[in-house]
């Protein structure tokens, strides 16, 4: 007796979080896909500093800065920083600069003090050199569409401190890209779209636009040193000052190209961690949100409730979830390919055992580069 009613609770606890689960993911698909008022076009476009962190080659370098030397925007410059002379992107920057002097444009090598964050550490060497009161971080992953830098520019609103972009991934090659792109659209940018359209935006490194002012209120960019990840601890420092953080009409276009497993793996584990301590609650519910773990639990409870093959209910789900994300990613007008079904379910069968590397994790490996994770109640007293 006491046996069959312990069955029958954690029965009804499945499908409380059956229900919880599969309402909140259908609400990104809904709150993504529902229409927004036109963007107003701006009055005035100030000056703009870009500041661009460069570590590496990657092929995708030399079109993405091409798109950025070539927006239409009255007054920019371009500061770039790297932080050894003998990387192999310098002979790149150098040539585009040149081929580009209508932009004013540097490449600054400056020696900085090491902050343990490689990204940041480039940030300061080039914040030395942005003359503009309006400052644009922008990682060279970034493909600015025509017209793009007008439009970003335009949405930084009274009462917005912070705006940057939603990461969708294009141009995938090769299957590991293809996987990479699940992750990117159909996982991440689904989730970080419906934060925003509920009012809360999420930092996201790869295009952040401020205001000069605004930094310097939170300490500069020294306020961006604490934490795991320099983008959500911005983003916490300017909610601290009363303004929103906020997402842009358009996303962040991230060429992907070709991927290894082991730099797709690495990548995804730095998010998660990235979650783990910036966002502790999103990421311990993370694996009972997924489109997996809604699916087990959902056919759990359908085959204790109706008496059903629990295999069959729990893949007859999955594959169902799969066509309502293909459907909101092509409405979306992001990548879909024949391969996207089986990155999807490599994903969904991927986030178990990344989620439980990222709980047990005490450093990262990122670009080459070890990376020593602080405690998390050490980062809780910082706040």
């Amino acid at each position: 007796m006491f046996a069959g009613r312990v069955v029958e609770f954690v029965a009804w606890v499945f499908c409380v979080w059956w229900g919880l689960a599969l309402s909140t993911n259908l609400a990104t698909i809904v709150l993504g896909l529902w229409p927004r008022p036109p963007v107003r076009r701006a009055d005035t476009l100030p000056p703009l500093s870009i500041m661009v962190p460069v570590k590496g080659a990657d092929p995708t370098i030399a079109a993405n800065l091409e798109a950025l030397f070539n927006q239409d925007y009255p007054q920019f410059e371009i500061v770039f920083a790297v932080a050894e002379t003998d990387d192999p992107a310098i002979p790149l920057l150098g040539r585009l600069i040149a081929m580009h002097s209508n932009v004013p444009a540097r490449l600054t090598t400056d020696p900085v003090s090491e902050s343990g964050n490689p990204k940041l550490d480039n940030l300061r060497r080039a914040w030395r050199w942005a003359g503009n009161e309006l400052i644009l971080f922008c990682d060279v992953n970034a493909r600015f569409q025509p017209g793009a830098l007008r439009r970003l520019v335009g949405q930084l609103a009274p009462g917005v401190g912070l705006l940057t972009a939603v990461p969708v991934a294009i141009e995938p090659h090769g299957f590991w890209a293809e996987l990479e792109a699940a992750f990117f659209n159909g996982g991440g940018a689904r989730w970080v779209i419906a934060a925003d359209r509920l009012g809360y935006g999420t930092g996201a490194g790869q295009t952040m636009l401020l205001r000069r002012d605004d930094l310097e209120r939170i300490g500069g960019l020294d306020a961006m040193v604490g934490g795991v990840c320099e983008d959500a601890v911005l983003a916490a420092a300017i909610r601290r000052i009363g303004l929103a953080v906020r997402m842009a009409r358009d996303p962040g276009w991230h060429p992907i190209g070709r991927r290894r497993l082991r730099d797709l793996w690495q990548r995804q584990l730095r998010w998660l961690c990235c979650r783990k301590f910036h966002a502790l609650p999103v990421f311990v519910l993370e694996p009972a949100g997924s489109p997996l773990g809604t699916a087990v639990v959902g056919g759990v409870w359908w085959g204790w409730f109706a008496g059903l093959p629990m295999v069959p209910l729990i893949a007859g789900h999955l594959a169902a979830w799969f066509v309502i994300e293909a459907i909101y990613v092509r409405a979306q007008g992001w990548h879909l390919s024949w391969l996207s079904p089986v990155a999807y379910l490599v994903r969904e069968a991927m986030i178990p055992a990344l989620w439980l590397r990222a709980a047990i994790a005490r450093s990262l490996i990122w670009r080459g580069r070890r990376i020593d994770l602080p405690p998390i109640l050490a980062l809780r007293r910082q706040r």
